[in-house]
């Protein structure tokens, strides 16, 4: 199947590592050229270039982190710069610390509405221009299974991502005339570090040890096994794709069916 992305332009926050970088590499094997952006530049430097070399296309690296003033504007006068404009926005960052409700103070709340809410929503604004310019463009943002099952150990991301979920439900209809779809990816148990660390803290608060909090999880998944990145970047490039054109305003999961699924 030709997805009919090539040569497109995408912005791929959280690129440096995990589903961010799984998806940058499904982007760019498809002939997407890419702008990898996380905290650390050596990191992003060496990623950025063995995707070009494996893959033929541009990759282009800027650190930003999104918890400094200013890191933001520089990454998108930076995408602009280098791409003249965006046609593939996705909208990803690290996780807030896995906290209970009564440990979140007003100050995390602040930090951590600014870099999962206000960053997607100021990057996916500069994109848009040149996208309803062109009358094609594709705003993918990621969330949580949390959205679905909010966790108790972790209020700050089952809180921020559910209004992720609704700005992007509210633009899918404003520019949907223009050729754009805004939709958001809701992975399940994708194994990657972050959780890795989510189960040590799950194991903490449970008095158990990390290994058995992995095999809990892994045997509450109808598949008996967590999800692979490339599975989930599979997913995400597809939504990416022309032959997702009609997909708009949704929220997709990979999950393996363990969302909802009662033991």
């Amino acid at each position: 199947m030709d997805l009919g992305i090539k040569g497109k332009r995408a912005l791929v926050m959280g690129s440096s590592y995990g589903m961010g970088n799984g998806i940058a590499r499904g982007l760019a094997a498809e002939g997407v050229d890419i702008i990898l952006t996380a905290r650390h530049q050596d990191t992003l430097d060496k990623e950025a270039k063995d995707i070009a070399d494996t893959f033929g296309v541009r990759v282009e690296a800027k650190a930003c982190d999104l918890s400094k003033d200013g890191d933001l504007d520089a990454l998108l006068d930076f995408a602009m710069d280098k791409f003249g404009g965006i046609d593939i926005q996705f909208n990803n960052c690290g996780g807030p610390p896995r906290l209970l409700p009564s440990e979140a103070d007003l100050d995390l709340w602040r930090q951590w509405f600014e870099i999962i809410v206000l960053a997607s929503v100021k990057a996916t604004g500069v994109a848009l221009e040149g996208m309803k310019e062109r009358g094609w463009g594709r705003v993918l943002s990621m969330t949580s299974s949390n959205i679905y099952d909010a966790s108790v150990f972790n209020v700050l991301s089952s809180s921020l991502r559910m209004a992720l979920v609704g700005w992007s439900k509210a633009l899918c209809k404003e520019v949907a005339k223009d050729g754009i779809t805004v939709n958001c990816l809701s992975p399940g148990r994708i194994y990657t570090e972050r959780v890795k660390l989510g189960d040590d803290v799950r194991a903490k608060h449970l008095g158990i040890t990390s290994e058995e909090m992995r095999d809990r999880m892994r045997k509450q998944s109808p598949m008996g096994r967590d999800g692979k990145v490339e599975e989930m970047a599979n997913l995400a490039v597809w939504l990416c794709s022309n032959q997702a054109g009609y997909v708009n305003g949704s929220v997709l999961r990979a999950d393996g069916g363990r969302i909802g699924t009662n033991f």
